[in-house]
């Protein structure tokens, strides 16, 4: 009993310091005028979210596997592990980079307008069955562009966790159109998705000069029309003449011309288009798993194993509680070395491949 209440005050706690850290970190970030100290801010609260996590997951491990009463022990855990999630469903946990961060040498650059970031779809949104996402979703199609390689984009100044999808860089008022054109250059490919707003149209303009590495999203025929419209007046063309709503272009480099193609706003388009695109583009192929069948193998996995487990408990006479641990052992274990080993293999075979 003594151990449950200990549980119950270190979970109350863990509940306090997070929200805490968390208030104070934001305060921070939005009374900060610059992109370095906010992103210390940033990596600041992470490293003290995962401390307060190992924290109380010993503490927490400690008491169930020493308490009677560990059905009822596991079941606050449970329940704030939900808590936790539905805290952090919107957004990638923490997401400050600079652009000096940047360790890869091969990355693709997402360019889009801020008012495109959907700050409220969660990562079980990722794994619904869904015949139309009604609009174009960075979180889907940057999930699949992502398993090629790293994507990055150009981060609001003020949010402490970033809408799912690219990972996120920031950068001061004063400099972001040198840094943005620096990334542009580094790029191994830059994927604009189409806005009329100024900061996106002058980044359009800048993407003539590295038009063999630029894909052109189209997902609405007004701002298409006001961006060729601003783009005229300064005599600039950097847009196909085919392009229209919902089509995406780039250049063939092989062939030197424009390839331009429709597409549709489901998770079953964005995979044929990304992968026509890295094949094109880089004569990259890969097995895409998005997260919905992601869901489905661990799902399907976990009830096998966890049969399994239980069998072995009531067969052996085991504890049901060191069954479960050690079935959750032997779900986690494989399933992360599975994923290190295809993607450390995937980088392997197409290092080659990546000519920019």
């Amino acid at each position: 009993m003594a151990g449950t209440i200990l549980l119950f005050v270190c979970i109350m706690l863990y509940i306090a310091f997070n929200e805490y850290i968390k208030k104070n970190t934001l305060r921070h970030i939005e009374e900060s005028n610059n992109a370095d100290e906010a992103c210390s801010y940033r990596k600041k609260f992470f490293i003290q979210r995962l401390i307060i996590a190992i924290v109380f997951g010993g503490i927490a491990l400690l008491v169930i596997l020493s308490e009677p009463n560990a059905e009822t022990n596991s079941i606050m855990v449970g329940l704030l592990i939900a808590w936790t999630s539905y805290q952090n469903r919107h957004s990638l946990p923490v997401s400050g980079k600079r652009p000096n961060d940047i360790a890869k040498s091969k990355f693709v650059l997402y360019l889009r307008g801020f008012a495109q970031d959907n700050y409220s779809l969660g990562q079980m949104d990722l794994s619904k069955r869904r015949k139309n996402l009604n609009n174009f979703s960075e979180a889907h199609f940057i999930n699949i562009l992502k398993q090629y390689m790293p994507v990055y984009a150009v981060g609001m100044t003020k949010e402490l966790n970033a809408p799912i999808g690219a990972e996120r860089i920031y950068l001061n008022d004063t400099e972001w159109e040198q840094e943005v054109l620096n990334l542009m250059n580094k790029a191994s490919l830059i994927v604009i998705l189409l806005n009329d707003s100024l900061s996106c149209i002058w980044e359009i303009r800048e993407s003539n000069q590295f038009k063999n590495k630029v894909v052109f999203i189209s997902h609405n025929r007004e701002k298409l029309a006001n961006i060729r419209q601003e783009l005229n007046k300064q005599h600039i063309y950097p847009l196909p003449i085919g392009l229209k709503d919902r089509t995406i272009s780039y250049v063939i480099e092989d062939y030197n011309e424009t390839q331009i193609f429709e597409y549709s706003d489901t998770e079953k388009s964005y995979i044929q288009i990304v992968k026509r695109l890295m094949h094109k583009k880089f004569g990259l192929r890969r097995l895409i798993i998005t997260q919905r069948t992601l869901n489905l193998i661990v799902g399907i996995y976990a009830t096998i194993l966890f049969v399994c487990w239980s069998l072995l408990a009531l067969k052996f006479r085991l504890d049901v509680t060191t069954a479960i641990f050690w079935g959750i052992i032997s779900l986690l274990i494989p399933m992360i070395f599975l994923s290190f080993a295809y993607d450390k293999l995937y980088t392997l075979i197409n290092k080659s491949k990546l000519r920019r």
